[in-house]
C-alpha cells in the first residue's frame, strides 16, 4: 500500500471522528458544573476594598448598612454606627460561606427548602451600586451541616456552609449596649443635689448631707445594662416635644465620669444624651477610652427602653426629692 495515501488515511479518519465527537458532544445535555468548594460571596471577597453597601432582607424587613468614612452605619437608624461585633460576624459569614454542591429541583420545591419572600437575602454593592453578591438562604439541611440557597446568576438550588444566624432588625445592628457599668465599678452617683459616694466595693454608698442611706441599688443594677431602640442626630431632635431632662452623672473607680440626661415625652417615650469626662486622676485606659468611643456619642440622642427610661427620669436618692404626683421634682 502507498505509504503517503495511508497517512491521508489516517488524517482524515482523525479529523472525521474529531468532528463527529465535537457534533455528539454538541447534541448531549450538559451538567453544570457543581461550583463545589467555591466561595459562596467570592465576587465580594474579590472587592472588599471597594464595598460601599450591604443589605439585610429577612420577613419583610430590610436593613441597609452603608460605608462612611471607613465606618459601617444603620441608614434605617439615623445612619448611626454598626456594631462592630455584627460586622465582623458578618465578613467572616462571607469568608467562610463555600458552596458544597448544586440540586437541580423544581420551582415549586423551593418553598419547601425555606426558599420563600420571607427568607433571608443579603445583597453586596460596591461604592457605585453595583451588585457584587446576592445570595438568598433557606432553611438548614436536615444535618444542619449546610443551608439551601439561591444565588443571584446561577441555575437551581446550592447546599452552603456557613453561619447564618444573622441579625435581622435594624436595631439589632447598632453599636450596643449604650451603656455597660458594672456594680463594681461605679465610685459615686449623682442625682440632683446629693452625691452618693463609697470609698472602695464592699462599702455602702452614703452622701455627706445625710445621715441615712441613700436610695441607690435600682439604678445601679439599671447602670449594667442600657441599650438604645432608636438613634437621632442632635440636629433633628425636637426638644419642644420634651420636659426638662433629668441629669444623673456615674463615676467609676479608674476616673471615667459619665453624664447622663434624660428626656421624658408624656411619659412613654424616654430620650438620652451621654458625654464622658474624667476625675483629676483617671488611668490611661480611661483616656485611652474617650478617645476611641468619644465620638459614638457626641451629637447624639439615644432611645431608652420605655421602662428603664422610666427609672431613671424619676430617679432619687431621697424620698424629700419627691413632690406631691410621686414623680421627682426638677
Amino acid at each position: 500500500m502507498n505509504t503517503k495515501f495511508l497517512k491521508h488515511a489516517l488524517i482524515l479518519l482523525f479529523v472525521s471522528l474529531l468532528f463527529a465527537g465535537s457534533a455528539l458532544w454538541l447534541t448531549l445535555p450538559k451538567e453544570e458544573h457543581s461550583l463545589g468548594g467555591e466561595p459562596v460571596f467570592a465576587n465580594t471577597l474579590h472587592n472588599l476594598s471597594h464595598l460601599g453597601r450591604l443589605t439585610i432582607e429577612k420577613n419583610g424587613v430590610t436593613t441597609n448598612l452603608q460605608l462612611e468614612d471607613n465606618l459601617w452605619r444603620v441608614m434605617e437608624i439615623g445612619n448611626y454606627y454598626a456594631g462592630y461585633k455584627q460586622i465582623n460576624n458578618l465578613f467572616n459569614t462571607f469568608k467562610d460561606a463555600r458552596i458544597y454542591r448544586r440540586k437541580n429541583i423544581t420551582t415549586e420545591d423551593e418553598k419547601h427548602f425555606g426558599l420563600d419572600e420571607n427568607s433571608l437575602r443579603i445583597t453586596t454593592s460596591d461604592q457605585n451600586g453595583q451588585i457584587l453578591n446576592s445570595i438568598q438562604i433557606g432553611k438548614a439541611a436536615t444535618d444542619n451541616l449546610y443551608h439551601f440557597s439561591k444565588i443571584e446568576g446561577e441555575k437551581g438550588i446550592f447546599l452552603i456552609t456557613g453561619n447564618f444566624n444573622i441579625p435581622d432588625t435594624a436595631i439589632s445592628w447598632l453599636q450596643q449596649p449604650l451603656l455597660s457599668i458594672p456594680s463594681t465599678d461605679i465610685r459615686s452617683l449623682r442625682i440632683g443635689n446629693y452625691t452618693a459616694s463609697c470609698p472602695n466595693i464592699i462599702a455602702p454608698f452614703t452622701v455627706k448631707e445625710k445621715n441615712e442611706a441613700p436610695n441607690t441599688k435600682r439604678y445601679i443594677k439599671t447602670f449594667g445594662l442600657i441599650a438604645a431602640y432608636d438613634a437621632c442626630r442632635a440636629a433633628d431632635f425636637d426638644f419642644s416635644q420634651y420636659t426638662t431632662p433629668k441629669s444623673l452623672s456615674i463615676s467609676t473607680f479608674d476616673g471615667l465620669i459619665i453624664n447622663l440626661k434624660i428626656y421624658n415625652k408624656a411619659d412613654q417615650e424616654y430620650w438620652a444624651s451621654l458625654n464622658f469626662s474624667t476625675t483629676p486622676l483617671p488611668t490611661t485606659a480611661v483616656s485611652d477610652y474617650i478617645k476611641s468611643n468619644a465620638f459614638l456619642y457626641e451629637d447624639w440622642y439615644f432611645k431608652l427602653d420605655t421602662d428603664v427610661g422610666r427609672i431613671l427620669y424619676n430617679a432619687f436618692l431621697y424620698n424629700d426629692k419627691l413632690n406631691g404626683t410621686g414623680k421627682v421634682s426638677t
